[in-house]
């Protein structure tokens, strides 16, 4: 396996079965909130040590996963859509978003 700084070590993938993948959950001051998770693809094991503690060191591919809820109020088109099409009619200015309730 090669690290980011380039050197070469021995490692090997680990399998493994996940328990449990839950969300983490941030309401902003907005009222939007904002649900995380993280969803390991593969684990890898180095023959390295953590010198503290002695432990393996373990290298973790892994994806975020994000979804957002908005407060209606603040939800807005792109500038010259109605409900994702493209429409002439009713334009807002320049760079303005299109309100949608």
């Amino acid at each position: 396996m090669r690290l980011p700084n380039g050197q070469e070590i021995e490692a090997m993938d680990v399998d493994f079965e996940t328990v449990k993948e839950d969300w983490n959950e941030y309401k902003l001051e907005d009222g939007t909130v904002l649900r995380f998770k993280t969803i390991v693809s593969s684990i890898i094991r180095t023959e390295n040590y953590d010198p503290m503690t002695g432990d393996p060191v373990y290298h973790v591919r892994s994806t975020n996963v994000l979804r957002v809820k908005v407060p209606p109020e603040m939800k807005r088109l792109p500038a010259g859509t109605a409900g994702g099409k493209k429409s002439g009619a009713g334009r807002g200015r320049e760079g303005e978003g299109v309100e949608v309730g």
